[in-house]
């Protein structure tokens, strides 16, 4: 149900931070891919939520249809692809296709025009090129990986001829390869900084690119004649968004910011901070009216693009529990930045990409029934207690559970620290 605002209507269906929106071919649905390991199909017309595809074994980062509309891939921190039949996505006992291969995350995933292929962007460095042509069951056995990027691949797109493969990565660079060999051709852009997500149309000879350093360009690819630069305030670009029909090009940052410009004049329509954090994914709607933002929530916002209040031009996105803006005590401000992503403190919390804290206190680690817990805490002999809690944050999971799918991160403070552990043995109590 959405949640009324005066300026946007909020969606939600999953218990963690939405990484990515992808519509389908028909305008008829779209999926959101979250960091709570699930995909969530909904209809693009009522905005409602229709079935929730689970598969993945650690957070989602991307999702694409094919198309035809026949599939649907997703990727995640876990290395996979998973294919689901865009038919079945609504029956409960739909099983994906899982294709193996990659040593690091997949951060992004784009079909061939022609659906013959399907490219996977990973932060092994490589770039995994699945061959469709006998049915995704068969892509494992035929995939193989280009390399060449200095560092982890962000974001890849085929030509319109399916001939050639563009790929932009850490290194700054977007990459022109031959696929016919694989054959690194020249680099469309060269960037100082790492190019975070980009855009290319070989119609209208374009290229559009969000960096680290905060830049969102717009150039055409023949003579790098520079068409559109906005932002730079070294707030790293996270998402873009490119509908060649309306010519809507809209990027988002770091910090909220969602640009929208018409590419037909290269006039801004907005530009505004629909967010306190992260604007992962954007996509405007069929209606060619509004404007869905996907970020550091649970759930997903839709802005209208031209009725829009002016109040909102100026003003931060609503308040998140991530980041409180009400007076909180500082146990409780450590709990919303380092821990609320992942874990709730409720009984019958939502879904989220780690377990309920509840009762956490006196708890064996992996303890908590009907949690999908690695192996490493299944086997682990911690019981969590103020001491083992402390020790986690002060030494760091990676030396304290080493093996589990919780993220790295390290709390210097010893005050911090305390007021988190004071805080949550208040919290948890059952």
């Amino acid at each position: 149900m959405p949640i009324a605002a005066s300026a946007f209507d909020r969606y939600t269906a999953h218990g963690g931070p939405v990484r990515d929106l992808a519509l389908s071919p028909d305008g008829k649905h779209f999926v959101t891919a979250s960091f709570d390991y699930s995909a969530v199909l909904w209809s693009a017309e009522e905005i409602a939520e229709k079935s929730t595809l689970i598969g993945h074994e650690a957070a989602l980062n991307t999702a694409q249809f094919s198309p035809d509309g026949k599939w649907l891939a997703t990727g995640g921190d876990d290395g996979l692809v998973l294919v689901w039949n865009a038919d079945k996505l609504t029956d409960k006992s739909a099983e994906p296709i899982i294709l193996r291969g990659h040593r690091g995350k997949i951060v992004h995933l784009a079909f061939s025009a022609d659906n013959s292929m399907l490219a996977s962007a990973s932060w092994d460095g490589s770039i995994g090129i699945w061959p469709l042509d006998s049915g995704p069951e068969k892509a494992e056995l035929g995939v193989r990986f280009i390399t060449g990027h200095e560092g982890p691949v962000n974001a890849v797109q085929f030509s319109d001829d399916s001939q050639f493969l563009y790929s932009a990565g850490y290194d700054g660079q977007i990459r022109y390869w031959r696929l016919a060999n694989d054959e690194y051709l020249r680099s469309v852009v060269k960037n100082g900084w790492s190019v975070s997500v980009f855009v290319v149309d070989e119609a209208r000879d374009l290229v559009a690119f969000g960096s680290s350093d905060g830049v969102m360009s717009v150039s055409r690819m023949s003579d790098q004649t520079e068409l559109l630069r906005v932002g730079d305030e070294r707030v790293p670009v996270l998402s873009i968004f490119y509908h060649a029909d309306e010519g809507f090009l809209g990027f988002g940052n770091a910090k909220g910011r969602v640009l929208l410009a018409d590419t037909k004049d290269w006039s801004v329509i907005r530009d505004f901070h629909a967010a306190n954090g992260p604007i992962w994914s954007l996509l405007v709607m069929p209606d060619a009216q509004s404007l869905m933002v996907a970020g550091l929530d649970d759930f997903i916002t839709r802005w209208p693009i031209f009725e829009f209040p002016p109040e909102f031009l100026e003003k931060p996105g609503p308040a998140r529990r991530f980041h409180p803006k009400q007076e909180v005590s500082n146990g409780e401000r450590q709990f919303a930045r380092k821990c609320s992503v992942c874990h709730t403190l409720k009984a019958d919390g939502k879904r989220r990409a780690g377990p309920s804290l509840f009762g956490v206190f006196g708890r064996q680690a992996g303890g908590l029934e009907g949690y999908p817990y690695s192996k490493a805490l299944q086997t682990s002999d911690i019981v969590w207690s103020a001491a083992t809690i402390n020790r986690l944050f002060e030494e760091g999971p990676d030396k304290v559970t080493p093996g589990t799918k919780m993220p790295i991160q390290r709390m210097k403070n010893a005050k911090d620290r305390e007021d988190l552990v004071t805080f949550l043995q208040s919290a948890t109590q059952k």
